[in-house]
C-alpha cells in the first residue's frame, strides 16, 4: 500500500512540485498517486517504484506522482529536485522573477537566505518560519553525538475521526537510522481526507516543509496545546484542506500531524497520542507465489504493529521490466478501495474483499530520446484484496496484477516462516 544544493533549494524545490499537485488542485478533477513508476537513465533504474527521495532536510517525497484526470488520461511528474539529479545539472531559484533555474546559473545569482530560527520558551526544538519558500522548520541544537536508533519509535495516536483507516507506515532511511516514523490514515482517497502524523526522534536534521513562495507562515501560526505543553497549529490554506499540528514532548521527540482536520479536532487526535507497546507480528510468508517473484529487501518495513513487503520479477531487456506486487499485514484495519464496490470472496473460509485490476492498462513506462528503456507495474493493474483472520485478528492486504483465483491462492498460502 505504497501505500519529500542547499537547504532551502531542496525543500522548495521538491515541495514546489508537490504543492502544484496537491489535493487542493486536483480534487475536483482526478486522482493522484505515488511511486508505481521506476525512473531510468539512459537503461539504467536510478529510483525503483515503490521508494521516496529524501531531501537534505530529511523530508521524504514521492520519487513519482502519476495524476489520472478525470477523461481517464495519465500524466507521471518527477520533482524537480529528481531531474536535477538525473541530469546533473545545478538548481536554484530567483524570487524575483518567480522562476526556477536549472543548468548553469545567472551571474549573482545566490541561494534564497533562510529565515532566522527563533527560540522558543520552554521548548528544546527551534522554529524557523517564512522566507522566501514559506517554510515551516524545526532544528534542535546539533548533539555532541548522535547515534543510530534500534527500532522506531513506537508514539502514535490511539485516536482517530470516524471512518478512518490504516492506509501505511514509514520509517526514515536517511540520515540516522530509525529516527522517525509516519503513519498515514485515509477514509476515502477521492476526497482528500488523510492524515499522516511523524514522530522525529532528536537529531541534528532540520525537520519541516515548505508551502509556497512568499507565504507567510509566521502569520498563519496559532497557539495551541498538546497534554499540558505548547504547540503550534497552522492553517495553510483557508479552505482548511492542509492544517498541521507541531509540538514536542519531554523526551524532545518532535510530533508533525498534518489533515484537513479543524484545530479542536487536530489537538483531540495530539492528546491521543501513546507509546503503545504492541506484541511483535508473527514472522509470515507466502507457500506460493506466482514463479521469479523475490522479495525486495530494501523496499520493505517490520515493525511490531505493521509488516509491509514488496516483492519484485525482473526481466533483462531491452527494455527492462518489473513486475511487482505488494502486500501488508497489521493489527490495526487497513483501507482498501471505497471509490468502486469490491467483490465478496474468501480466503481459507474467510470471508474477504476484492477489487479487480484492470490487467490490460499500460504499464508505467520511462523513455530517454523517445525510446522505452524500462516498464513496470501500475497502479490501475493493481488489484487489492482485503481480509481479516478472525483467530489472530490480523489484517491483512495483498495488492497485485493478477486475477482473483491466482490472488486468493496466493493468499490462502500464507503461514508462518
Amino acid at each position: 500500500m505504497k501505500k519529500r544544493i542547499t537547504s532551502f533549494s531542496a525543500g522548495f524545490l521538491t515541495a514546489v512540485l508537490l504543492l502544484a499537485l496537491s489535493a487542493t488542485a486536483l480534487a475536483a478533477g482526478g486522482k493522484v498517486s505515488y511511486n508505481f513508476a521506476n525512473v531510468a537513465l539512459d537503461g539504467e533504474t536510478k529510483n525503483a517504484a515503490g521508494a521516496d527521495i529524501t531531501a537534505a532536510n530529511g523530508q521524504k517525497v514521492p520519487g513519482t506522482i502519476l495524476f489520472t484526470d478525470a477523461a481517464g488520461g495519465k500524466t507521471n511528474y518527477l520533482p524537480i529536485r529528481a531531474v536535477s539529479e538525473l541530469l546533473g545539472v545545478e538548481i536554484g531559484y530567483d524570487s524575483a522573477t518567480k522562476t526556477i533555474l536549472l543548468g548553469g546559473q545567472p551571474a549573482g545569482k545566490t541561494a534564497e537566505p533562510a529565515s532566522t530560527a527563533e527560540t522558543v520558551s520552554g521548548r528544546q526544538w527551534r522554529r524557523e518560519l517564512g522566507g522566501e519558500d514559506g517554510g515551516i522548520h524545526y532544528t534542535r541544537p546539533s548533539p555532541k553525538e548522535v547515534r543510530d536508533y534500534d527500532a522506531p519509535p513506537t508514539l502514535r495516536p490511539t485516536w482517530l475521526p470516524e471512518g478512518y483507516l490504516l492506509l501505511g507506515a514509514g520509517v526514515g532511511r536517511g540520515g540516522v537510522r530509525n529516527d522517525s516514523v509516519t503513519w498515514s490514515y485515509v477514509k476515502d482517497e477521492t476526497s482528500g481526507s488523510k492524515i499522516t502524523f511523524t514522530c522525529y526522534r532528536p537529531t541534528n536534521r532540520s525537520r519541516g516543509s515548505n508551502f509556497g513562495v512568499g507565504l507567510d507562515t509566521a502569520v498563519l501560526r496559532c497557539d495551541a496545546r498538546v497534554q499540558g505543553r505548547p504547540a503550534d497549529f497552522y492553517q495553510i490554506y483557508d479552505d482548511g484542506t492542509c492544517n498541521i499540528l507541531v509540538w514536542e514532548d519531554a523526551a524532545g521527540n518532535l510530533f508533525w500531524l498534518q489533515g484537513t482536520q479543524d484545530q479542536a479536532t487536530c489537538e483531540r487526535i495530539a492528546e491521543s497520542v501513546r507509546d503503545v507497546k504492541d506484541d511483535p507480528l508473527p514472522a509470515l510468508t507466502f507457500g506460493w507465489i506466482p514463479e521469479g517473484f523475490t522479495l525486495d529487501t530494501e523496499g520493505g518495513l517490520t515493525m511490531p504493529a505493521i509488516v509491509e513487503e514488496t516483492w519484485a520479477k525482473k526481466t533483462q531487456g531491452p527494455p527492462t521490466s518489473t513486475d511487482m506486487f505488494y502486500w501488508t499485514y497489521s493489527r490495526e484495519a487497513l483501507f482498501g478501495p471505497r471509490s468502486t464496490q469490491p467483490e465478496s470472496v474468501k480466503v481459507n473460509g474467510v470471508q474477504a474483499q476484492y477489487w479487480p485490476g484492470d490487467l490490460d492498462a499500460r504499464s508505467n513506462t520511462a523513455s530517454v530520446s523517445g525510446t522505452v528503456t524500462a516498464v513496470s507495474t501500475s497502479a490501475d493493474q493493481l488489484g487489492p484484496l482485503l481480509w481479516t483472520d478472525p483467530e489472530t485478528e490480523i489484517h491483512f492486504c495483498l495488492e497485485a496484477p493478477f486475477d482473483r483465483d491466482t490472488m486468493i491462492r496466493m493468499a490462502e498460502s500464507i503461514s508462518p516462516k
